[in-house]
């Protein structure tokens, strides 16, 4: 029986265009590989009317990685697949199994352009901005 670890925290976004307006019914996918295992995954959801968008919790477990000393490592990658082609809105890398430590602690709840280059200028690298 191995420990369970959060391997990505719940991911809540409204994707939006170059104008502010929300960009429904846009295929958004969520990609992870967990660096201990090379365990890999991905899920998809819908934006809804208003461009929201969201994915539960992912977790993982392991015997060995419950015991043997290791630096968390998890790549996290989301893809907004848009009628004019694949946008990257995020790009992490988590370093710990705790809840939220993508945000320092904070849920996750980002504003991204699917109209903008990506770039290191928001949270990670991607088009999204932290929704206060």
């Amino acid at each position: 029986m191995g420990k369970t670890f959060v391997l990505c925290s719940p991911f809540a976004g409204t994707a939006i265009t170059g104008d502010g307006e929300p960009a429904a019914g846009v295929e958004v996918e969520r990609q992870w590989t967990w660096g201990w295992n090379d365990e890999s995954g991905s899920d998809r959801t819908v934006t809804d009317a208003q461009g929201r968008f969201s994915f539960p919790v992912v977790e993982g477990s392991s015997f060995t990685a419950s015991f043997l000393p290791h630096e968390p490592h998890v790549s996290q990658r989301i893809i907004a697949h848009t009628k004019n082609g694949d946008v990257e809105i995020w790009f992490a890398a988590k370093r710990s199994y705790e809840l939220n430590s993508e945000m320092d602690g904070r849920p996750t709840k980002v504003i991204c352009n699917l109209d903008r280059e990506p770039s290191d200028a928001g949270l990670y690298w991607g088009t999204c901005v932290e929704d206060k």
